[in-house]
């Protein structure tokens, strides 16, 4: 069903956030963003689209339990949003995972894939331009996320889900951007609707033809796992060959779990017994659009089922359109929030 509601969140980006300007593990990746709010009066809601957006205080004090507590807002006044229907190559994928003895000295550190420090720059670079002759390193910008309901807003990490919109004439989504300019691929969810997958699908057509771009570089067949390229030394260029990035944290996590390399045939394995609280479904896309109203459950398919018995990716990027992992947000005082 699509979300009839619609939530605006406004403050600003500062780029420093991503790499290089900010290294190590706390910098931003490509497909994720800190975003500086005012809690007061940042966030606009409107149940509908005739309705008048409303201030709302809902996500003061909102955390999920991702591991630990994790407030929605944090305390320097940002908000973590997980840029909607995209997926740029990992710069720092921490594994949280029971270790193998064997690997306890090498997961300790954040994985990343090809491409992965490349995205996040020329994220950086393209916010920069947005700057102009103005200087500085802030940047306005405002969260866009269509939904029924003010929890569907948060995923089960604590981020906000949607689209970025920066410019202040003819404002244009950082999410398209991205696809568009081939750094980031694109990663379907049943929480989106028909307009924003359609939207990235045109994007999609040019993006994937970019050369020297991780649109063209995709692999299919299972590329081994590379414990040694991690958050530490990267650097450009930092081009090559490189496994979807959904597929590739599947990969980091299991190969930390067990002793030795992780052939083709193993990672199918592992990929088919499943990982907690990680539904790994999906709807063919061409379904999803032309039911989008009426889906049926029993139609989506496994991502096992896409993956080749040598462990190779059988599915495009665009071609799926995956289950959201299940989340709940809790108010202030401990409550669930319903609304």
């Amino acid at each position: 069903m699509i979300p009839k509601g619609q939530l605006t969140v406004v403050g600003t980006i500062d780029i420093r956030q991503f790499w290089p300007a900010s290294t190590g593990t706390s910098s931003s990746d490509g497909d994720t963003i800190h975003l500086k709010v005012d809690p007061q009066t940042s966030f606009l809601y409107a149940s509908s689209p005739k309705a008048k957006p409303k201030p709302i205080k809902t996500f003061i004090g909102a955390y999920v339990m991702d591991h630990t507590k994790k407030k929605v807002i944090t305390a320097k006044n940002e908000i973590k949003i997980r840029l909607q229907g995209i997926d740029t190559p990992e710069l720092h994928y921490p594994v949280i995972a029971k270790r193998d003895p064997s690997k306890k000295t090498a997961a300790a550190t954040e994985f990343r894939q090809a491409y992965g420090a490349s995205a996040a720059n020329a994220l950086h670079d393209h916010l920069k331009g947005l700057i102009g002759a103005a200087g500085g390193t802030l940047i306005h910008a405002t969260l866009v996320t269509r939904i029924n309901h003010l929890r569907e807003a948060i995923d089960s990490h604590g981020r906000f889900v949607g689209d970025i919109l920066v410019g202040t004439s003819a404002a244009k989504s950082i999410n398209t951007w991205l696809v568009e300019q081939g750094w980031a691929y694109p990663l379907f969810y049943d929480s989106m609707t028909d307009v924003e997958v359609q939207t990235l699908l045109t994007a999609w057509k040019i993006g994937k033809g970019r050369v020297a771009h991780p649109g063209k570089n995709l692999k299919k067949p299972l590329l081994p796992f590379d414990p040694t390229q991690n958050i530490k030394n990267a650097k450009l260029p930092d081009g090559g060959g490189l496994n979807y990035p959904k597929i590739f944290r599947r990969q980091a996590t299991f190969w930390t779990e067990v002793p030795g390399p992780l052939p083709g045939t193993q990672f199918k394995q592992l990929l088919e017994q499943g990982l907690p609280k990680k539904p790994d479904k999906a709807f063919l896309t061409n379904y999803f659009l032309t039911h989008i109203n009426a889906l049926d459950p029993k139609k989506r398919v496994t991502l096992a089922s896409k993956i080749g018995t040598q462990g190779q990716t059988q599915f495009e990027p665009e071609g799926l359109v995956f289950k959201e992992d299940p989340s709940t947000l809790y108010a202030a005082g401990g409550s669930k929030v319903t609304v």
